[in-house]
């Protein structure tokens, strides 16, 4: 079971689901084998679940985790400049 689970999330993690994107979240901090026992855990608790409620799955959605924490564009991308190793500094804001 631990094989299948595990190879059921290294595929999710290249399909733009709610999976797909918790795979690319953990991979960014943790690493690609562990985001893979992530979205294996997520994919057990999501069967464990549907077998208890007996209702169909519902895709979340590959945006779901951003609408969750929501920051700004320009967070976003001051963020990612500073991960590539450059230094960002925000110009104050223009009074008129």
């Amino acid at each position: 079971m631990k094989s299948a689970l595990l190879e059921a999330a290294w595929a999710a993690g290249k399909t733009r689901t709610f999976l797909g994107s918790k795979f690319w979240s953990v991979a960014g901090r943790k690493g690609k084998k562990r985001a893979t026992v992530v979205v294996a855990h997520k994919i057990l608790v999501i069967a464990y679940h549907l077998l208890q409620t007996q209702m169909p799955y519902n895709e979340l959605g590959a945006d779901y985790l951003e609408k969750r924490k929501p920051i700004s564009a320009e967070e976003l991308m001051i963020r990612r400049l500073q991960k590539q190793g450059y230094t960002v500094i925000k110009p104050d804001p223009i009074v008129v």
